[in-house]
């Protein structure tokens, strides 16, 4: 088939985002990836990155960054579910569902989760550049 339909619950953390070691260097949390979905992955899609999370209120959600720890990729955040709280370079702001946010490569970012359940799918690529999958 010339399309693929997954439900988002079923779409588990893939490659290197499954392991433990490489969320090491943005975040001490030993469960970050439990409820990552690595949807670039599962898809095969080679155009852009694409990438899910699921917290419960007080979890991060998004692990502190900058475009450079990413390969300089701009991204957008699409509120699914629930709400978050941004530090997006040393501003706040909370983001509800349905909001949408885009940040620059150079933006450091970091979002914690305000409630239970919470849900963020995340888009980025390199601002002038073609995709290139890890």
């Amino acid at each position: 088939m010339p399309w693929k339909l997954a439900n988002l619950a079923d779409i588990p953390a893939l490659g290197p985002a499954a392991e433990r070691e490489y969320w090491q260097r943005w975040t001490d949390d030993p469960g970050f990836a439990r409820n990552w979905h690595s949807v670039r992955r599962y898809f095969g899609i080679e155009g852009f990155g694409a990438n899910a999370n699921d917290a419960e209120a007080g979890e991060l959600l998004v692990v502190p960054h900058a475009g450079d720890d990413h390969a300089s990729q701009e991204e957008i955040y699409l509120m699914l579910r629930g709400r978050a709280r941004f530090l997006c370079g040393g501003e706040e702001l909370e983001l509800a569902e349905g909001d949408v946010l885009y940040v620059p490569p150079d933006v450091k970012r970091e979002a914690t989760a305000l409630v239970t359940p919470t849900r963020i799918l995340m888009v980025g690529g390199i601002p002038g550049e073609p995709y290139r999958p890890a």
